[in-house]
């Protein structure tokens, strides 16, 4: 027979078993109460990959009518049969039947309404689980009507614990001896993910020699695995920007090589830093648009991995260079300026007489060419609509 996964052989059956997520399973603790008491609500549990979300559901409801779902493979036409026939199946019994729907956040938000009506009339226990943010993901109906728990990413103190609990409990497991330095470099590759901790652990121990796992046998047959979901996307990017705006460039060079290295399109990176040229730095130096568009390009050519150095000069560039954002503040008042006034009269001396008639009607009549003037300025001139004469844009630069 084939062995279960290690992720399942050693998966905790109790409360107890359990490691990290204190502020939500500790005594006294929401889940805590939920799990002592027996008594459970509809919620959502909301949080990165290998941080207990399943272990979580499979441990409260234990014992209890459940049926597991994955957004991933099912229909949403088979979920609403399935919760049909299992509200049937209970009409004699005092007990809700509890549904736990895993990646919740792969049924639209149309989709999602099939639980409402179920909910609402008692008939199920809905048990959501998700990676991604549910406000942005789950519709609000639904939300408003799920208690929403955040679970965090696992630190390397709880990974080492969760290892090192697998392998006193597994029968494989405990055979091998563990050289000094596997666990905490297993725990440090595994980005505080449980799930990839464990499969490393596995992976790792399958090719120990007469029993025993070097740290040479854990670096040659484990894997590096950075999450990178749509929210870290979003984190990370804002993390860059902000590091850039805040004149920091090692911190910029730092969020700026997790999203390479987590898979992010380098030429997204390289778009943001020409968009963070005009906006953040603007006139206060020119050449940073210069420097940002160069990178793009270069990187167009060039191609990973060294490529990557030319984003990491522009990054540097742009983090130390002197900051306004004076152009970036005009461009908002000259569209809500716009968006206000509507479309008002061009000047007629700023209008171009192309014909007989329109420089009868008074185009171009009374233009004072700059060049014929000192400096080419014509002093106390103005060139906006008359309803707009004086008005200031652009401020500070």
């Amino acid at each position: 027979m084939e062995l279960e996964p290690l992720a399942i052989r050693v998966r905790p059956k109790t409360l107890d078993e359990f490691v990290g997520q204190e502020h939500l399973v500790g005594e006294g603790a929401p889940l805590f109460n939920m799990y002592k008491s027996g008594k459970l609500s509809s919620f959502i549990i909301w949080g990165p990959p290998g941080s207990g979300k399943t272990t979580i559901a499979q441990i409260l409801t234990q014992g209890r009518k459940t049926i597991t779902i994955s957004a991933t493979t099912e229909h949403i036409k088979d979920v609403k049969k399935l919760m049909q026939e299992l509200t049937k199946e209970n009409l004699f019994s005092k007990e809700t039947p509890i549904v736990i729907v895993d990646e919740i956040q792969h049924f639209n938000r149309k989709e999602q309404d099939a639980f409402l009506t179920f909910i609402e009339q008692g008939k199920i226990i809905l048990i959501a689980l998700t990676t991604e943010n549910p406000s942005f993901y789950v519709n609000n109906a639904l939300l408003s009507r799920l208690s929403v728990f955040v679970f965090n990413k696992l630190t390397l103190e709880e990974i080492k614990k969760i290892i090192l609990n697998a392998i006193k409990k597994d029968e494989i497991l405990k055979e091998l001896k563990f050289e000094d330095g596997v666990v905490d470099f297993i725990a440090e590759i595994s980005d505080g993910d449980a799930r990839i901790a464990l499969n490393n652990l596995e992976n790792i121990s399958k090719n120990a020699k007469d029993g025993v796992v070097t740290l040479d046998i854990a670096k040659k047959f484990s894997n590096v695995t950075l999450s990178y979901g749509k929210e870290a996307h979003y984190d990370l990017i804002s993390a860059f920007i902000k590091s850039m705006r805040g004149s920091d460039p090692d911190a910029a060079l730092y969020y700026m090589y997790r999203m390479i290295e987590a898979g992010e399109d380098p030429l997204y990176i390289a778009r943001r830093m020409i968009r963070f040229a005009s906006e953040d730095i603007g006139l206060k130096d020119p050449m940073a648009l210069v420097v940002a568009v160069s990178a793009f390009q270069g990187f167009n050519v060039v191609g990973p991995p060294e490529g990557y150095l030319i984003l990491a000069e522009a990054c540097v560039y742009l983090s130390k260079a002197p900051k306004d954002n004076s152009l970036y503040l005009a461009e908002g008042e000259v569209k809500e300026t716009i968006k206000k006034t509507g479309s008002l009269e061009v000047p007629l001396k700023l209008r171009n007489p192309v014909t007989k008639l329109m420089e009868n009607l008074g185009y171009g009549k009374d233009y004072k060419y700059p060049h014929d003037y000192p400096g080419s300025i014509v002093k106390g001139e103005n060139y906006l609509p008359k309803e707009l004469k004086g008005k200031k844009f652009l401020k500070g630069s």
